[in-house]
C-alpha cells in the first residue's frame, strides 16, 4: 500500500512540475513592446567593484541648462568583477540633446573600468566602445582618469570636499544623438 501511495505522490508531482513549466511562458503584450521601442535606451558597460547608484540626467534644450532631479534615472549597480551593463530606460518619447552620467554616490568605489558606451532608439544605434567614451564625455573635478586607453578611472573628492563624480556630455555625442533621431 505504501508503494502505491509513494508512486501515485511521484506521479502528480511530475505532472504538477511539468504544468508550472508550461505555466511560467511569458506572454509580450504588444503595447509594452512599443513602448519600450519608442523610449531612448542608453546602455553603460563598464566593471563596478563596489555596489552603488549611477544616475542619468538628461536635458531636451539646445543650450546648457541646469539639469533637474525630475529629468533623471536611477540605477542600482551591484559589485562585480566583471563587466555589467548599466541600463537608463528614459521615459517614453523623451529624447535627450545633451546627458551627465553620475558615476555613483559611494565614496569607497574602487577604480571604474568602462568597457562601453551605447544609445539605442527604435532601431537605430551608436556606440563608443572603451577610450571612445571620452571623445563624448568629459569629467568633473571628482573623476580621475588613471588609464585613458584601457577607460580607467576613479572617483575622487573635489578639493573642497566634494564627491559628485560624473561626465558631462560634449558636442560630438549631441550630434550623435541628431544622427540616431532622423
Amino acid at each position: 500500500m505504501k508503494k502505491k501511495i509513494f508512486f501515485a505522490c511521484l506521479i502528480l508531482s511530475i505532472v504538477f512540475s511539468s504544468c508550472k513549466k508550461e505555466e511560467s511562458k511569458t506572454v509580450v503584450n504588444p503595447a509594452e513592446v512599443e513602448t519600450n521601442k519608442n523610449s531612448f535606451k542608453i546602455t553603460l558597460t563598464a566593471t563596478v567593484k563596489e555596489d552603488d547608484n549611477f544616475q542619468l540626467y538628461f536635458s531636451q534644450d539646445d543650450y546648457e541648462a541646469p539639469y533637474q532631479e525630475d529629468n533623471s534615472v536611477w540605477v542600482a549597480v551591484k559589485a562585480s568583477d566583471k563587466p555589467q551593463d548599466i541600463v537608463f530606460i528614459l521615459p517614453q518619447d523623451v529624447i535627450p540633446n545633451y546627458i551627465r552620467i553620475d558615476f555613483g554616490t559611494n565614496e569607497k568605489q574602487k577604480e571604474i573600468s568602462i568597457q562601453n558606451f551605447k544609445m539605442n532608439y527604435f532601431s537605430k544605434s551608436f556606440e563608443a566602445k572603451d577610450s571612445l567614451f571620452f571623445n563624448y564625455f568629459i569629467p568633473n573635478d571628482c573623476v580621475k582618469i588613471l588609464e585613458k586607453n584601457k577607460s580607467v578611472v576613479q572617483n575622487i573628492q573635489s578639493e573642497d570636499g566634494r564627491y559628485d563624480p560624473l561626465f558631462y556630455s560634449e558636442k560630438a555625442l549631441y550630434d550623435q544623438i541628431q544622427l540616431l533621431i532622423k
